[in-house]
């Protein structure tokens, strides 16, 4: 897991090398200065790929070229627990799923993944892909939990005027504030438990539309890294 200071954005990481990444993950790049795009393109990275649904977008400050692949295909849930969200998109949004890793796997260059606060929607997508490429699983959920270090400070004020509209309290307060801002280890295990029992990622994501062309092209990418002696 490496770290990566981008202008205009937060919560960025690469996946591989540090100089030579396969895979990024980040927060929304709407607002991206120049000098992260410079950054981002430093790393190779030519396509982002954009989990949210088309009323999320803003004007888009960077010039890379965009894949727009929605997960929910309809306005993201406002509260809720994490766990049932993410149990929600395994088993209704599989053929999203598989096609947002599909789109990862199928781009010859390097790919930066995108949802709004890049911790729900990117951190599942990036999971399955690592899985598939054959990244361990422990070190799969420590870079997905390292996601709530960043958005907690990045977003509070966001989620916080997001919920007084609500008017929630109590129980369903607090674990509204979990969904919008936190990343805990056992959401994602949860959710790749589930997936467990349709048969582990790839079987899952073959189900929903992913060839076994895709999970070639993702595992490739790693063992090349792995070849090099880079590390994840």
């Amino acid at each position: 897991m490496h770290v990566i200071p981008l202008e205009g954005s937060y919560n960025a990481r690469s996946v591989g090398s540090e100089k030579t990444p396969w895979l990024v993950r980040t927060a929304s790049l709407d607002g991206l200065s120049a000098g992260g795009e410079r950054t981002l393109r430093t790393l190779g990275v030519d396509l982002v790929i954009d989990l949210r649904e088309p009323e999320e977008h803003g004007p888009r400050t960077h010039g890379l070229p965009v894949r727009s692949t929605p997960l929910y295909g309809e306005a993201p849930p406002a509260a809720g627990s994490l766990e049932g969200v993410y149990t929600g998109l395994v088993r209704d949004r599989g053929s999203r799923i598989a096609a947002a890793v599909g789109a990862i796997a199928e781009h010859p260059g390097v790919v930066a993944v995108h949802c709004t606060a890049g911790k729900d929607r990117t951190g599942l997508v990036v999971a399955l892909a690592r899985l598939v490429a054959g990244d361990d699983r422990e070190a799969i959920v420590a870079d997905y939990a390292h996601s709530g270090r960043t958005v907690r400070p990045a977003r509070s004020g966001i989620a916080t005027a997001q919920l007084d509209a609500l008017a929630l309290s109590g129980a369903e307060r607090a674990a509204a504030e979990r969904l919008h801002l936190d990343s805990p280890a056992e959401a994602l295990e949860s959710a790749l438990e589930l997936i467990d029992t349709f048969g582990g990622p790839e079987t899952y994501l073959r189900t929903h539309g992913a060839t076994d062309e895709q999970f070639r092209s993702l595992r490739a990418r790693a063992a090349r890294l792995l070849g090099a002696g880079t590390t994840a």
